[in-house]
């Protein structure tokens, strides 16, 4: 059914047209031929199913993805190739459905990397900051890193991130989905300002009563076609559901438990752990209860304790029998509410993601018979209505709504004895929210226990029997039969709120000192002092063992060595720090000393000096850039490229000296080794580099940008970050600074040996990790870097000091990575506990 096209003689042109765009993605047709006019000063919102097309849409209005075919004009421009930079040079911002939020950045820096400069100009960026977070009613440190922050914290993070900028054309994807009311009230509030403003909103929800409240138009999209147009007060509930999903829908929810007081099936009795004490409630045979209250209250923390996830004590019957927490755990199904970092396998089809917790169910022998697992599957997919390419595509593949429902899929086909669903419908399409509903009732009639959670009170009440209100982690109130209403859950969580007692400043107090401990513990430069105190205590032994271990002469030697290897490392990092790894950079220190062994010698000339370093400089350039050429454009893997490249420098090393020869110039060495004192003059230089390396990684757009693609690339590609040029730009970094330590390492030798540098790529590694840097990429300093490199040093020094055989040095390296790995991961683990 096509409603009447919506037409308003206030606006004679939009700000925003988009005319016959058509969106292929490998062949499969996306969008096809939708054409939308957006007008200043008035949302309009998108409609349609998950796979329908709406962030097809908005990411072609974005700059994510261009169109195939069709047309974008804005004020009537036409717009030949629309970039997330070209869009916010227009004044587009958007808050995406699944937050462009970068976990390994804090707060503040998520802010900083996402924001134009100008957002930030004439004023203290903490203060200006803080003020974006209070506009949206979110509260948390600005150094916090972003992976502490629950979803809706995060979804909270997206939109301020949006309105800060003052767009003229403000795209919200499903951005109450994680919001509770309050929030939810909050948002309308900053929507209606900014188009009271001239701001074109452009809305995306699956909640119809959200429609009529905040849009003035509304356009539906179905199978990627534009389904139907028109003003929100011209046009029904009914027909925009027809719209939507082709069908009339008589009801949303299907019909409750008929009996008041059926047998009791399932029980939770004192049940207290993290931010939850003693929560009572039990379960009739048929009956589904829900989870309510203000986002933050324990709702979260009760799912996750019976789901086995967090420790608990108290009690849990399932039919009667008492069980423990190892039974709880392997009797739930859980469906988490935040699908990607908990739902989904990501590296995984389809099928393996739906049946990876089942897959004994298909097995005989230890052998899996595939064709009753696909029988299976494909019969619960039938049921949910899931819509994939096949069920061996990929399952990013798929929609937000529809890897939800695989979510689903795979908790019903593990047979659980209860199901634990945690904002089950989640930016889930109107359509879809019906079939989980009645999946969800027809396994509770079945006798499976079902606890939802939701912050949505409509959804509670339309869906549940009995309704659990938790405030500050104990049960508030219990509604139930006619007690369930939309009012009564919300005014129950209200009220709660409103009257606890106790002295909330030193709860606060306590908060802050223990959020500080944690920020502490958790910043990138936690393990500079666990370094610094090792570097120390070694030194200690040593000397007490042979009292020429502090010699001058000694620590110049330590501090000189140390210098060759620290500059090789703060490459290295930089490769890390993007998620990648070079493994060039041993070999290519090598070959420049081998480059530099034909200019700069006895008897050269100043002028043929220079040009040596220049070449080194330069080659040094070449080989990053084509490192980074090779993994953007030519789809290399970084262990791939740089393996390539170690393996051509090492033979080009060889083709030019078979052997060692070409001695350097001794007034060259002299200068580079000259020391102030026992510390060398170069060592001093790259304590120097190393902080102004360190402050550029923290406080500048370049240093947020490199940790941005190491912490997640699609989030730093829709937050308008040049990936390929950073990345090259990065990769060259990296050679720029093995040069400098080829530098160091030719003062060292003194000669062009096509052998020497290769120990230095496994070195520079194990410095990095040493200095707390994440093989993940995204987290990482300098500074931890330099640290690992002098230690390293120290300790092969160290070897030699106390008459040990070589042995010892592998052994020590080896102890000294794992310890370091192990400090790093139980020290995040801690902070995020």
């Amino acid at each position: 059914m096509n409603a009447p096209q919506a037409t308003d003689p206030a606006h004679a042109e939009p700000i925003l047209r988009l005319s016959n765009i058509t969106k292929e993605f490998s062949g499969v047709v996306a969008l096809s031929e939708a054409s939308v006019d957006i007008f200043p000063g008035e949302v309009h919102a998108i409609l349609g199913e998950n796979g329908a097309g709406k962030s097809t849409m908005m990411n072609i209005i974005s700059g994510v993805f261009p169109p195939t075919r069709g047309t974008i004009s804005v004020e009537g421009d036409v717009i030949a190739a629309m970039t997330p930079e070209k869009a916010a040079a227009l004044g587009v911002a958007i808050s995406y459905q699944h937050p462009a939020v970068l976990d390994d950045l804090s707060v503040l820096e998520n802010l900083r990397v996402a924001l134009p400069d100008r957002v930030f100009a004439g004023g203290d960026p903490h203060v200006i900051a803080k003020g974006m977070l209070e506009d949206v009613g979110l509260h948390v440190p600005l150094m916090a890193r972003a992976d502490g922050l629950t979803v809706a914290q995060k979804h909270l993070l997206e939109i301020a991130k949006a309105l800060a900028v003052q767009p003229r054309i403000l795209i919200l994807d499903e951005p109450t989905a994680a919001l509770d009311q309050e929030a939810t009230d909050m948002l309308f509030d900053r929507i209606r300002a900014v188009v009271a403003k001239g701001t074109a909103v452009i809305y995306i929800t699956h909640r119809l009563a959200e429609l009529r409240q905040i849009a003035r138009r509304v356009t539906v999209l179905r199978d990627g076609r534009v389904e139907g147009r028109a003003l929100v007060a011209d046009v029904s509930d009914d027909d925009l559901l027809g719209m939507i999903v082709g069908r009339s829908l008589a009801s949303a929810f299907p019909p409750k438990c008929a009996e008041a007081a059926p047998p009791v099936n399932f029980t939770v009795r004192g049940l207290t752990g993290r931010k939850v004490r003693d929560v009572s409630f039990e379960v009739g045979r048929g009956q589904i209860i829900g989870i309510a209250g203000v986002e933050g209250n324990g709702q979260a923390e009760v799912m996750r304790a019976l789901a086995g996830l967090e420790s608990w004590q108290g009690e849990v019957v399932l039919n009667g029998a008492s069980l423990a927490p190892a039974a709880v755990k392997a009797k739930a199904a859980y469906m988490p509410s935040d699908r990607h970092s908990e739902g989904i396998a990501s590296e995984l089809t389809v099928r393996e993601n739906a049946t990876f917790s089942a897959v004994d169910r298909f097995a005989s022998a230890g052998i899996v018979d595939r064709r009753r697992e696909l029988a299976e599957v494909g019969r619960i997919f039938g049921s949910l209505a899931v819509k994939a390419p096949g069920m061996e595509a990929g399952i990013l593949s798929l929609s937000g709504g529809n890897q939800q429902k695989v979510v689903m899929a795979r908790a019903l086909l593990s047979q659980p004895g209860f199901i634990l669903a945690d904002e089950p419908t989640q930016g889930v399409d109107v359509g879809a929210r019906f079939e989980i509903y009645r999946i969800l009732r027809e396994v509770s009639a079945s006798g499976v226990p079902v606890i939802v959670n939701s912050s949505d009170a409509a959804e509670l009440e339309g869906l549940c029997d009995v309704v659990v209100v938790l405030s500050r982690g104990r049960v508030a109130e219990t509604l139930r039969g006619d007690e369930v209403t939309e009012d009564r859950i919300v005014a129950a969580a209200v009220k709660a709120q409103s009257h606890v007692t106790g002295d909330g400043a030193s709860t606060r107090a306590v908060s802050d000192r223990k959020a500080g401990l944690r920020q502490l513990i958790d910043s990138d430069n936690a393990t500079v002092y666990p370094l610094a105190a090792v570097i120390v205590a070694l030194a200690l032994y040593v000397f007490s063992q042979n009292g020429n271990y502090l010699s001058s002469f000694n620590i110049s030697n330590i501090l000189l060595l140390a210098t060759a290897l620290g500059f090789i490392a703060l490459g290295q990092t930089v490769a890390l720090l993007m998620g990648g790894i070079d493994l060039s950079v041993g070999p290519l220190a090598g070959f420049l000393v081998v480059v530099a062994s034909f200019f700069i010698n006895d008897g050269q000339a100043p002028q043929t000096i220079a040009l040596g370093f220049a070449l080194m400089f330069g080659v040094a350039v070449v080989v990053g850039a084509v490192n980074g050429c090779l993994i953007r454009f030519a789809h290399f893997t970084p262990i791939a490229a740089t393996l390539a490249m170690y393996i051509g420098l090492q033979g080009m090393s060889f083709v030019l000296r078979d052997g060692p020869d070409g001695y350097i110039n001794f007034a060259v060495m002299d200068f580079i080794g000259w020391k102030l004192g026992p510390i060398p003059l170069a060592f001093v230089v790259l304590v120097i580099v190393a902080l102004v390396a360190e402050r550029v990684l923290r406080h500048r757009r370049a240093g947020w940008q490199l940790r941005a693609i190491g912490s997640d690339e699609g989030a730093a590609r829709r937050m308008g970050i040049r990936i390929d040029r950073t990345v090259i730009a990065g990769y060259v970094a990296v050679s720029l600074f093995t040069a400098l330590g080829a530098v160091m390492l030719m003062a060292q030798i003194g000669v062009g040996d096509p052998q020497q540098g290769v120990s230095y790529t496994l070195a520079s590694i194990t410095a990095v990790v040493l200095g707390g840097t994440s093989l993940r990429g995204g987290r990482g300093t300098f500074i931890g870097t330099l640290m690992g490199a002098v230690l390293l040093t120290e300790v092969l020094n160290a070897v030699s000091f106390l008459g040990l055989s070589q042995m010892w040095q592998y052994l020590f390296q080896g102890a000294l990575i794992l310890a370091a790995a192990l400090v790093y991961s139980t020290a995040r683990s801690r902070a995020q506990a």
